[in-house]
C-alpha cells in the first residue's frame, strides 16, 4: 500500500494521539488522553472530517483515508479521533467526493459516528455499504458466494433519526433514470433487515417527515436542506448562462414534474428577491421560512413566492469561510474559516448577534499526520 496509507495506519496504533509533532496549547486543539477510545459524538462537540486520496497501484480509483476528530466547544480540546483507510474500490461519496454537498456530510455517518456509508464496486453494479471507522472493514457484508442480482446503488446515507442505511436503487443505466425506489437496512444486522420501497411508494416516503424526506432525496443524489415541514427543498442549480443559482422546489404529492423518478416529485417554485444571493449555497433551515445560505439568513413569505429579508450572519471579512452547522438548541452555529498563513480554525457565533459581533474562536485545526498534503475537509456536525 502507498506510504500515505502506511502513515495513516501507524497513526491508528498505540501511544498518545498527537498532531503535527505535538498537541496545541490548551484551548487550541489539545488532545485528551483517551481521544482514541472516546465517543466522537459527545454532546456539545464539533466533528471535523478529513478525507484524502491514496494511489492504489494500477487502479484508476484511489483508496480513501478518512479521519474524524471531535473538538470541545468549551475549550477547543480534541475529545476524540479516529483514523482509517477504507478498502480498495470503496468511495465514501457523501463526505469525500470533492464536489460533495458539505451540508449533507452528516448523513455519511451514523448517529454515534462509528460507521461511514460508502459505495463499493461489486461485480456489474455498485453497492451501498457501511464501514467501521475503527477498523475500516465493511459491517455485515452480503455473502460473496451468493448468486443474486441487485439494483445499482448511486448513493448511500444514514437516516439521522432511525440510523438505518438508505440507498437509492436504479435498475436502468446509471444516470438514465431515478424512477426506481429505495432500499434501507440496519447496517450492523445486515441484509436480513433490508426493506425495499418501489417507485410506487416514493410519494409516501417523501411525505413522512423532514428527516425522511432529506434522507430519501440524498439517497438519490438530490441534495439540499429541507424545511421542518418537509414541504420545501432549497438547492443550488448551475446554469451555463447565469452560473450558480439558489432555487426552491416544493415536494409535491404527485410525480411527473419533468422527471419520471424521485425528482419528478419536486415542483419548481418561482421566488422573487433572490438576485442578491443567487450564488450562495443553502445549508439549513432554521424554521419553515428562514434559510441559512452560506453566511446569510434569508426570510421568505409563507408561500415562498418572495424573499423579503436578507441579513448577514458574520461581519464582512476577507477570510475563506465554509459550511456552517447548526447547534442542537438552534441558537448558534459553527463553521470552518481560513485566515492568514492558511491557518484553518473552528469558530462559533450566535444568531442573536448577527453581523455585529466577532465570531468566537473554538480551536485551530491541524491536519492529520497521514502523509497527505491535500485533504477534503468538512465540518460534519455540532453534536
Amino acid at each position: 500500500m502507498a506510504a500515505g496509507a502506511a502513515l495513516l495506519l501507524a497513526a491508528c496504533g498505540g501511544g498518545e494521539l498527537r498532531v503535527d509533532g505535538g498537541a496545541a496549547a490548551s484551548g487550541g486543539g489539545k488532545k485528551t488522553t483517551d481521544a482514541k477510545t472516546a465517543s466522537l459524538a459527545q454532546s456539545g462537540s464539533l466533528t471535523v472530517a478529513f478525507c484524502h486520496e491514496i494511489p492504489d497501484g494500477d487502479s484508476d480509483s484511489p483508496v480513501y483515508g478518512l479521519t474524524l476528530r471531535s473538538y470541545s466547544t468549551k475549550n477547543g480540546a480534541v475529545l476524540a479521533e479516529r483514523s482509517t483507510v477504507l478498502p480498495s474500490q470503496v468511495e465514501p461519496r457523501t463526505v469525500c467526493e470533492k464536489e460533495s454537498y458539505r451540508s449533507l456530510s452528516s448523513l455519511a455517518f451514523n448517529k454515534d459516528l462509528s460507521l461511514v456509508a460508502g459505495i463499493t464496486e461489486a461485480g456489474a453494479n455498485d453497492r451501498a455499504a457501511a464501514y467501521d471507522l475503527a477498523t475500516g472493514k465493511e459491517i455485515s457484508p452480503p455473502d460473496p458466494d451468493a448468486f443474486t442480482e441487485r439494483p445499482e446503488n448511486a448513493s448511500a446515507v444514514f437516516h439521522p433519526t432511525t440510523g438505518r442505511l438508505w440507498y437509492g436503487e436504479q435498475n436502468g443505466d446509471y444516470g438514465s433514470s431515478s424512477a426506481d425506489g429505495f432500499g434501507s437496512r440496519d447496517a450492523r444486522k445486515g441484509y436480513s433487515t433490508e426493506e425495499r420501497i418501489a417507485a410506487s411508494g416514493v410519494s409516501d416516503v417523501l411525505h413522512q417527515d423532514a428527516a425522511t424526506t432529506l434522507t430519501a432525496l440524498a439517497a438519490q443524489r438530490i441534495t439540499g436542506p429541507v424545511t421542518p415541514s418537509a414541504q420545501i427543498l432549497a438547492h443550488s442549480a448551475d446554469y451555463i448562462e447565469s452560473g450558480p443559482t439558489l432555487e426552491l422546489s416544493r415536494v409535491s404529492q404527485t410525480g411527473g414534474h419533468g422527471d419520471t423518478g424521485v425528482g419528478g416529485y419536486l415542483e419548481d417554485v418561482t421566488t422573487k428577491g433572490l438576485d442578491s444571493v443567487s450564488g450562495c449555497e443553502p445549508v439549513f433551515w432554521r424554521d419553515d421560512t428562514n434559510l441559512v445560505c452560506d453566511f446569510k439568513q434569508i426570510t421568505f413569505t409563507s408561500d415562498y413566492t418572495e424573499a423579503v429579508k436578507t441579513q448577514d450572519l458574520i461581519p464582512a471579512n476577507d477570510r475563506a469561510n465554509q459550511n456552517p452547522v447548526l447547534s442542537a438548541d438552534g441558537k448558534s452555529f459553527a463553521f470552518l474559516s481560513e485566515g492568514e498563513g492558511d491557518q484553518l480554525s473552528l469558530f462559533r457565533a450566535d444568531f442573536a448577534s448577527g453581523a455585529t459581533a466577532q465570531p468566537v474562536k473554538v480551536a485551530d485545526v491541524e491536519m492529520p499526520l497521514d502523509g497527505s498534503e491535500d485533504h477534503h475537509i468538512t465540518l460534519v456536525r455540532w453534536n
